[in-house]
């Protein structure tokens, strides 16, 4: 999906960013990252419920602008930073499943 992906915008994101309660499992969040071969990035936990602070607070001049609201949130919330690890085993796994995904396909 994320070579569809890099296909269709001819680019290759340098971060994959996680929120919301998935951001809880580590796992996910390793085997995103070494799947993807791409560093991620997690959190914040609570991400819906602060944007909708944060775009209330723009609204009723709290803060002045995005620009403001996001280092709000950066300075307020807990990031952790996965590496891409075992990279190897994914890359044999999807070299596997883009074999069947063209078995699935022939006439």
């Amino acid at each position: 999906m994320l070579q569809s992906l890099r296909e269709l915008t001819r680019s290759t994101p340098e971060v994959i960013h996680i929120v919301g309660g998935g951001t809880q499992n580590t796992l996910l969040c390793q085997m995103t990252a070494d799947a993807c071969a791409t560093p991620v990035i997690a959190g914040p936990v609570e991400a819906t419920a602060m944007g909708n602070l944060v775009m209330q607070a723009i609204a009723s001049g709290e803060l002045q602008d995005i620009d403001e609201a996001r280092s709000v949130v950066r300075e307020s919330s807990t990031l952790v930073e996965y590496e891409p690890a075992e990279t190897e085993a994914w890359d044999e796994a999807a070299a596997r499943w883009s074999d069947i995904l063209q078995l699935g396909t022939r006439s």
